[in-house]
């Protein structure tokens, strides 16, 4: 089936998609030149598509090979063309495929031989055990993976897995984890979560290896085998009854140490009475009557009598062969339950791993970029990275609808005046307009030729009364060549077509920043201390999905100071915990964090930010120059906002502020007055 190339695919991808279609190639005809006169119409479709498949998949393989022009060519000429290609050039471009086949497939080996992947998969590519597969099956298990989880690919585009066990399981792993349709629409939008959850799978295909071979039960038994093969037919057979009772003694073997392993079905009684009727019963002669002690100890157990002993060896060939395939059901069995066992609580952990990561992307997600970070930070407990401070916070957050108001509006572009600026815009008009259009009845529009009987001129007709003339008219009749009326009517087309118009469309001015002066003293300890925690971790947040500056300041009698502005990828979610643990626990006073925040207000990045103060306002009344410094900057059209959080506060530092909200942690209401006290904000002009 012909798919259309994807960039999506990496070069050795494409190298794999390549080594395919020349197998197919190869593998639908059975000569080196196929004959096309013996292939069926769909055989050679199926060749044309395939030449175009592998052309297109050596385009993306970084080596130039030195039949890539001609396929080139070839790719375009069917490409291009309206027609298929005839038996003489298929069998031409299929003759030179074949005739290079070998060289294509070494070649394309050769470069998937010298290819590694990135990370984690490169270090399982390059020293994974040979257990999980060769080198070439390790690298062919990645790729495979990888176009697994990409959902643009149909099953034709897709890579197969190799054919052995550990490939096999990371195929059912994908198919159980991806039969989730949450997590397969989640997966869909997020290439790193993917990619990460493949990495983990190989990671699991090494250690359920690991396991395997640690916790393996059946050495010793494995071990008796080898020496047993190591014995003549005679020895085995002379020593039959102590062979059983070892057997039986074995780990693996005993039923009261073999646990879980299931139970040898090894019939020795059959054996001990095959060997008993090969006994030669002839007396014993005189050097058998001796005692042990003046026997040699090498001939005890050798001076048994046989009446056939040609019989001996393929009796004991069998009990061994007998041994070993019993030894491989039950290893086998043994290995599959630990298997399913180690899948289970593999994916049990990997779902959780995978709805922590949910929780934590969409926690702290504008904090970082790196999602591989983030995914390695799921798989720990929250408490261990700062977590759980930001999930209480959230909590807070998603149960009161007031503070997400609060956190929404701030910036000027809750109370900024709408600016409306002219814009073209194209406007669809439909209209109608009449074209002609042929038919059977109607105004006659002069003539035509047809074979419609219905509208022959009657001198026509004619033709086909006479004898001599009717072989002409059924000639014209099958030419099409008849001699008739042409009729129109006219029907109504709906044309449209596209104007332009002149609107007035809103002007959105961009969002402006915000400076967060947040109380940490001790009087704030509790819940306080959360609520106003949460604000700030809400607003931290909201600037940095929406690219806007942010200035906290955490205060008690001294201040701490955060510039998101300047926070980097990798240090933001650190440097935002760190600043929300912090908590002064002494006295109160506002004036260093206001002096700072009216300082800020100076600077270019901040000229007519949006204050927020958030606190108990169990504080001392301000001291009047900075009383004049913020009337000053509310001149500027700056606006001071305060979260008073109790009912305690001091009412003139309070009366500062041109915009006051009160959040009464003794009042079950105090959500809703909250939310009352916003809706003013937001409505004011």
């Amino acid at each position: 089936m012909f798919y259309k190339y994807s960039s999506k695919y990496t070069p050795r991808e494409s190298a794999w998609n390549a080594l395919d279609a020349i197998s197919d190639i190869t593998a639908k005809c059975k000569s080196a030149v196929p004959d096309m006169k013996t292939l069926s119409a769909e055989d050679k479709a199926f060749l044309q598509m395939r030449v175009i498949n592998l052309r297109e998949s050596l385009r993306n393989v970084p080596k130039r090979f030195a039949f890539y022009d001609l396929l080139r060519k070839t790719r375009n000429k069917i490409g291009h063309s309206e027609r298929a290609f005839d038996d003489v050039e298929l069998s031409t471009v299929c003759s030179y495929v074949f005739r290079k086949a070998e060289k294509i497939k070494t070649d394309l080996e050769r470069y998937i031989e010298k290819t590694f992947s990135k990370g984690k998969a490169a270090q399982f590519e390059k020293f994974g055990s040979k257990a999980l597969g060769s080198g070439r099956e390790r690298k062919q298990l990645v790729d495979a993976m990888h176009s697994f989880c990409d959902s643009e690919r149909n099953e034709s585009q897709k890579i197969s897995f190799p054919n052995n066990r550990f490939s096999q399981l990371s195929e059912t792993v994908l198919n159980d984890i991806f039969s989730h349709s949450d997590i397969k629409t989640y997966s869909g939008n997020h290439c790193g979560f993917t990619e990460n959850i493949q990495t983990d799978i190989l990671e699991w295909l090494k250690k359920t290896n690991s396991a395997l071979t640690e916790q393996n039960p059946f050495v010793e038994e494995a071990a008796f085998i080898k020496e047993l093969k190591s014995r003549t037919a005679e020895s085995i057979a002379s020593d039959i009854g102590t062979i059983q009772h070892n057997y039986s003694q074995l780990p693996s073997i005993s039923p009261t140490k073999r646990g879980a392993i299931e139970d040898s079905i090894i019939n020795f009684d059959f054996y001990q009475n095959s060997f008993a009727a090969l006994e030669d019963n002839a007396p014993v002669s005189e050097e058998s009557e001796k005692s042990d002690s003046e026997k040699d100890d090498s001939t005890k157990t050798a001076e048994k009598k046989w009446k056939d002993k040609a019989k001996l060896e393929p009796l004991a060939g069998k009990l061994i062969d007998t041994m070993e395939k019993n030894l491989l059901d039950r290893k086998n069995k043994w290995e599959q339950n630990l298997i399913d066992e180690l899948r289970k609580q593999f994916l049990d952990e990997l779902y959780q791993k995978i709805q922590n990561f949910i929780k934590l992307e969409r926690l702290v997600s504008p904090f970082i970029d790196n999602l591989g970070y983030l995914w390695d930070l799921s798989n720990r407990p929250f408490e261990a990275s700062g977590f759980e401070i930001l999930k209480s916070f959230a909590n807070i957050l998603e149960q009161d609808e007031s503070l997400q108001e609060l956190a929404e509006i701030l910036g000027k572009q809750s109370r900024s005046q709408s600016v409306f600026e002219k814009e073209l815009r194209d406007k669809v008009v439909i209209k109608t307009e009449w074209h002609p259009k042929n038919a059977y009845r109607g105004q006659i529009n002069g003539l035509t030729y047809s074979n419609d009987i219905a509208t022959v001129l009657p001198s026509e007709l004619a033709l086909l009364e006479n004898p001599k003339t009717r072989k002409l008219f059924e000639l014209k009749y099958a030419q099409k060549q008849l001699l008739s009326f042409k009729y129109i009517n006219k029907e109504a087309v709906e044309k449209s077509e596209t104007e332009q118009e002149e609107v007035s469309v809103e002007k959105k001015e961009p969002k402006g920043p915000i400076i967060v002066c947040v109380d940490t003293s001790g009087s704030m300890h509790g819940t306080p201390e959360n609520i106003a925690k949460t604000v700030t971790f809400a607003l931290s947040k909201i600037a940095i999905e929406e690219e806007r500056k942010c200035y906290l300041v955490s205060f008690s009698t001294e201040i701490e100071t955060l510039d998101m502005s300047d926070f980097k990828s990798g240090d933001a979610l650190t440097r935002i915990v760190q600043f929300l643990h912090m908590s002064f626990n002494g006295g109160t006073d506002a004036s260093p964090a206001l002096r700072h925040a009216v300082q800020m207000l100076q600077k270019d990045g901040y000229k007519n930010a949006d204050v927020l103060m958030i606190s108990d306002f169990v504080m001392g009344t301000l001291p009047d120059d900075l009383v004049k410094a913020i009337e000053a900057e509310k001149e500027k059209n700056t606006d001071f906002y305060s979260l008073v959080i109790g009912s305690s506060g001091n009412q003139g530092t309070i009366a500062c502020f041109n915009h006051n909200w009160v959040y009464n942690t003794s009042d079950a209401n105090a959500a809703r007055h909250l939310a009352e006290q916003l809706h003013e904000l937001k409505t004011r002009k």
